[in-house]
């Protein structure tokens, strides 16, 4: 059975071999049910704490009597459920079956059948003491286990999301040129609907840069109004993504969130690449002779 360390304010340290250790969190094996009214009186079995979504899992309420065990094997114990708590939410921790209880360390011992080892001990830190501080003199003491701080762990635990996170990247960067190829083909099919247009403008004395700027502005609008109906879209898809795994997962998680960064990147470089496309088209418009330009 897995462990780590915890408080809940419903109970009191039962081991005084480490001070700041009141409860240990088993996340191993619990094949328990509710034992039902026929169980021992209320008092006379330990307490366990579970998280509200353990609860629900297993259909209880405090009050209600569990058996846990370490292994599937047996031997089976009688815990009482003295409290349901909504703990803080990690997305390394999201699981659909997953089941938490929260127990007295000796508790834990006694149904493990081992004593005196614990898989980890969280250490609060006050100013003006530096964690990395505090680390580097644990590590020094060599008593047979490794320090981190809460950086450290995260780093090493967030792999997945890094990779994640470079696969998204590059899925933008496909996106992107797919949608300035997209773009570029837009303009100039709009340039040679605007030849004769151009032509005109030019035989009425209209300045070359006049008519480049038309172009431009032309372009910029078009992905403007593209890069803000991708928006809309974005914000449709992200409630959508957010409301199906919510539901799923039964947590209060973001899964998608649209931010603000990402949306000022998003119509800035479409506008970039309208201006861009609309110079493209521009330049090879004005190429050509006024009078080609209308027919002639």
């Amino acid at each position: 059975m897995g462990s780590r360390t915890a408080r809940q304010p419903w109970a009191r340290p039962a081991a005084v071999c480490v001070a700041f250790v009141a409860l240990l969190l088993g996340t191993g094996t619990l094949r328990g049910h509710a034992a039902g009214p026929a169980s021992p009186a209320p008092g006379t079995d330990p307490p366990v704490a579970l998280t509200d979504r353990s609860a629900k899992i297993l259909g209880v309420v405090p009050g209600d009597r569990v058996e846990l065990s370490a292994t599937a094997a047996g031997p089976w114990r009688t815990f009482r459920v003295a409290a349901v708590y909504q703990p803080a939410v990690y997305p390394t921790e999201i699981s659909r079956t997953r089941v938490d209880v929260r127990l007295h360390l000796a508790d834990l011992e006694a149904l493990e059948g081992g004593g005196d080892a614990v898989d980890s001990v969280v250490v609060r830190v006050r100013p003006p003491a530096r964690p990395a501080d505090v680390v580097t003199r644990l590590n020094a003491l060599a008593l047979g286990f490794r320090a981190y701080t809460s950086a450290d762990l995260a780093e090493r635990g967030s792999t997945t999301f890094e990779v994640i996170a470079r696969f998204h990247r590059a899925i933008s960067v496909v996106t992107i040129l797919a949608s300035s190829v997209f773009l570029l083909a837009i303009m100039t099919l709009r340039g040679e609907e605007m030849r004769r247009q151009v032509g005109v403008m030019r035989l009425m004395g209209i300045s070359r840069r006049t008519v480049a700027a038309v172009v431009v502005l032309v372009a910029a609008a078009i992905a403007l109004a593209g890069s803000l109906v991708g928006v809309g879209l974005g914000y449709g898809l992200s409630a959508l993504i957010n409301a199906y795994y919510r539901r799923l997962f039964d947590t209060p998680l973001v899964f998608s969130a649209v931010t603000t960064p990402v949306l000022l990147a998003a119509v800035g470089l479409s506008v970039v690449l309208g201006v861009a496309a609309g110079a493209l088209t521009a330049w090879r418009l004005l190429r050509r002779r006024p009078l080609e330009q209308v027919g002639r």
